[in-house]
């Protein structure tokens, strides 16, 4: 039995659709799909740019928890079948589910509706994965991550780690978070969101963007194709230097990213490309990119972040852009960096601006979230 740990199957859905092949597509070709969210709530007269998921029809006559629970299904659905799993499989398939938000959006629909009421009685941990054993039938063990934009991201370490272990033959991993109210502007009042397109690295950049989306991985020491990506090692460290964020120096983050490589086996010149967090904030970018300049001594490799294409989907981003990456890379090419224009000295970070050709590699993917959680992975599709 081979030591690799593969993606055996994946489904994604964000604001770019709910088809990855498309999807990857779209990014290729430089497209995105962003939406003008207005600030009602406050009664401001101005907007905010937001990656939605697209419409469909069955929108218009849904409640927001009937809406939320069929992204959620019909992207698990689409992974395991994806997969190729078999009835006893699924059922003796972990569950690790990563959110920021949980079932908030879903809370805050009800609460609407009510108004006045204290109409539920719970909210958040355990409820969403419980949910997702009961809708597959599983009957394995079920985890819950919150820790920010790392949660699924913390999904993966721990999801490949146990099967590594041999606590588990392989597990579904699930980041998911839908537009929450609380989330929205609870960033706008921090003055975190940009009011214009996000641009990572970039001397002019002025936020992140937010966006939906769900995606699904199954990991399994059994692959479908002799390109699927395997997880090679992983690393995660909080960063204590204050309540909300990282040390700019970059020095916890610059740690978790050795670690991730001793763990994996691999050198700083081994790693082809870079999957940066790249949020497009002033202080996030400028600790990764302090921090990428230690590790690799001021010579970075091609570096790309996919949040222009598909927004910072915060807790689920850690699935989600290991997905879309991964599946760019098996489709003959790195992400452009969207946006970038001009370096940032105070950075020295230059991203790619168009599509690299690549097929195989190994790769550092980045994810650093909102409190000083750092997550860093080391995939591969190697031979």
């Amino acid at each position: 039995m081979s030591d690799r740990i593969y993606i055996r199957g994946q489904a994604v859905s964000c604001a770019l659709g709910d088809d990855t092949e498309r999807v990857v597509a779209s990014m290729k070709a430089g497209r995105v799909q962003v939406a003008d969210v207005p600030l009602t709530l406050t009664d401001s007269n101005y907007s905010r740019q937001y990656f939605l998921l697209p419409p469909i029809e069955s929108d218009r006559s849904q409640s927001r928890e009937a809406y939320y629970y069929d992204v959620l299904f019909s992207t698990i659905a689409k992974a395991i079948a994806d997969a190729g799993l078999k009835p006893h499989e699924i059922s003796e398939l972990p569950v690790f589910f990563g959110s920021t938000s949980n079932d908030i959006p879903i809370y805050e629909d009800t609460y609407k509706t009510f108004r006045h009421v204290l109409s539920q009685t719970s909210s958040g941990y355990g409820n969403i994965a419980n949910e997702i054993a009961i809708r597959f039938d599983i009957k394995a063990a079920c985890y819950t991550f919150t820790t920010a934009c790392t949660s699924s991201a913390n999904g993966i370490i721990f999801a490949a780690d146990m099967i590594a272990q041999g606590f588990i033959k392989r597990a579904l991993v699930v980041g998911y978070d839908l537009f929450s109210n609380l989330g929205f502007y609870g960033f706008e009042s921090l003055k975190l969101i940009s009011p214009s397109p996000c641009k990572p690295f970039d001397k002019s950049r002025e936020g992140i963007v937010i966006g939906e989306g769900c995606g699904a991985l199954i990991l399994d020491r059994k692959n479908s194709a002799p390109n699927d990506f395997y997880y090679l090692g992983g690393a995660n460290i909080c960063d204590t230097y204050s309540v909300t964020t990282h040390n700019p120096a970059g020095d916890q983050i610059a740690a978790t990213i050795r670690e991730a490589m001793a763990r994996a086996g691999v050198e700083p010149r081994q790693i082809d490309a870079v999957k940066a967090h790249a949020t497009g904030s002033y202080h996030n970018d400028l600790t990764e990119g302090n921090a990428l300049n230690q590790v690799f001594k001021n010579r970075v490799p091609p570096l790309t972040g996919l949040k222009p294409f598909i927004g910072h989907t915060v807790g689920a981003c850690g699935v989600i852009e290991s997905i879309l990456f991964s599946e760019a890379v098996k489709s003959g090419f790195l992400p452009a960096t969207l946006g970038f224009e001009e370096i940032d000295d105070e950075i020295n970070i230059e991203p790619i601006t168009r599509p690299v050709s690549i097929q195989t590699g190994t790769f550092l993917m980045n994810y650093f979230g909102f409190g000083g959680n750092c997550v860093s992975l080391v995939v591969s599709n190697k031979g």
